[in-house]
C-alpha cells in the first residue's frame, strides 16, 4: 500500500535507506493485517463482497493505478467506448479487492467438505488418475488465480507452484501462510529454473501464472500488440513430453469459482523446430488468455503495465485524457 500512496519518485528515494524501507514494510504489514483481520471475522461470501466494494473505492484513488487498467482494457477491447471501459475498471478493482478479502479465507475456500469449487475438466490426461505422471499447468490473474493449485491439488496431483514474493517479506509471509492452503510446494519466481526441471524429473507436476510482462521474455503477438511473454511453460512440456493444459477460473456469485481444465495445447506443427514449436506454444497461451479475458473483463487483474508505455500511448488515448 505505502508503495501507492507515495508514487513512485519518493518510492525510489525512500527505498534507497534500508532504515525506510523497514518502516514502509512494518506501515504495509500494520494496514494490510489490519484490513485482513477484518475480513477473517466475517462469513466468506460477506469477506468477498466487501472486499469488492473496498477495491472499487481504491480504484479511485489510485488514478495513476487506474490509469493502467483503463489502457491495458482498452487495447484489448478496443469495441468498447470510454464509459464502459470505465465501468470495467471498476469492475477489475472490485475483483482484486474480492481477492484480497478472500486469502484469509483460502482454507475454507479450498475445503473439498465445502462447495466453494467446481471442477470441470474438458479433456482427460494421465496426470488426473496417475500419481507418476506430470504435467504443466499454466493459468492467468483472472478472478481469484490462486484457486487454480488447489484445485489441481484436489485431481491428487504433486505439483510445484511458481510465485512472484512480495518487496515487503514480511507481507510475504504472510501470504504464503494463506497460501499453504493450496497444497503444493510453493517456489520463488527467483529460485531459477532448476527447482522446476527438478520437479519434472520426480513426475512432479508444475503450475505457473503467466500472463504478465516477462522482462527479456519472447515477443509474441497478444491482443494483436507484441508483449513480452513468458515461453517456459511450453519449453518445459515439450522438454518432458508432459500435457500443457491451461486452467481458466471464473468467478461466481457467493465467493464461488469454476474452475476448467481446458484440452492439452499442442503445437500446430509438429514437424517444426524446436524453437518454432516453443514459440507456437507461447502463442497458443496467449490466445487461451485473450478469450477467457475477452469473456469476463471484469476479473482480469490489470493494475500493471501489460504493454511498454510506448504501445498503450500510441494505441489508446487513456493517457491523453484530462485528469
Amino acid at each position: 500500500m505505502a508503495k501507492f500512496i507515495l508514487g513512485n519518485t519518493l518510492r525510489h528515494k525512500a527505498l534507497e535507506s534500508p532504515l525506510v524501507s523497514r518502516a514502509l514494510w512494518f506501515f504495509d504489514l500494520l494496514l494490510v493485517g489490519a484490513i485482513l483481520g477484518l475480513f477473517k471475522i466475517l462469513p466468506v461470501a460477506w469477506a468477498s463482497a466487501m472486499g469488492g466494494r473496498l477495491g472499487r473505492v481504491f480504484g479511485k484513488i489510485l488514478y495513476r493505478r487506474n490509469q493502467y487498467v483503463r489502457a491495458n482494457l482498452s487495447l484489448a477491447l478496443p469495441d468498447r467506448s470510454p464509459g464502459e471501459i470505465d465501468r470495467l475498471a471498476s469492475d477489475v478493482w472490485s475483483n482484486a479487492g474480492a481477492v484480497m478479502a478472500e486469502y484469509p479465507h483460502l482454507r475454507k475456500i479450498v475445503d473439498p467438505k465445502r462447495d466453494f469449487l467446481e471442477i470441470e475438466i474438458i479433456e482427460q490426461i494421465p496426470a488426473y488418475s496417475d500419481p507418476n505422471k506430470s504435467a504443466v499447468f499454466i493459468s492467468a490473474h483472472i478472478a481469484n488465480w490462486e484457486v487454480a493449485a488447489a484445485a489441481i491439488t484436489r485431481l491428487g496431483i504433486r505439483q510445484r507452484i511458481m510465485y512472484a514474493p512480495l518487496a515487503n517479506p514480511w507481507l510475504d509471509q504472510m501470504m504464503l501462510h494463506f497460501r499453504a492452503a493450496l497444497g503444493g510446494e510453493l517456489v520463488s519466481r527467483g529460485d531459477g529454473l532448476r527447482v522446476f526441471l527438478n520437479a519434472l524429473n520426480e513426475n512432479r507436476s508444475v503450475a505457473i501464472v503467466a500472463d504478465r510482462r516477462i522482462e527479456g521474455g519472447k515477443p509474441l503477438a497478444f491482443f494483436g500488440e507484441e508483449r513480452e511473454s513468458s515461453v517456459l511453460p511450453g519449453r518445459l512440456a515439450l522438454r518432458y513430453q508432459v500435457p500443457l493444459v491451461p486452467i481458466e477460473v471464473e468467478r461466481l456469485p457467493g465467493a464461488r469459482f469454476r474452475i476448467r481444465f481446458h484440452a492439452p495445447l499442442r503445437p500446430r506443427d509438429p514437424e517444426a523446430d524446436l524453437d518454432a514449436q516453443i514459440n507456437d506454444l507461447g502463442l497458443q497461451v496467449n490466445e487461451k488468455f485473450e478469450s477467457w479475458i475477452r469473456a469476463r473483463p471484469g476479473q482480469w487483474l490489470c493494475t500493471s503495465k501489460i504493454w511498454p508505455t510506448t504501445v498503450l500511448l500510441s494505441k489508446t488515448d487513456v493517457y491523453k485524457t484530462p485528469k
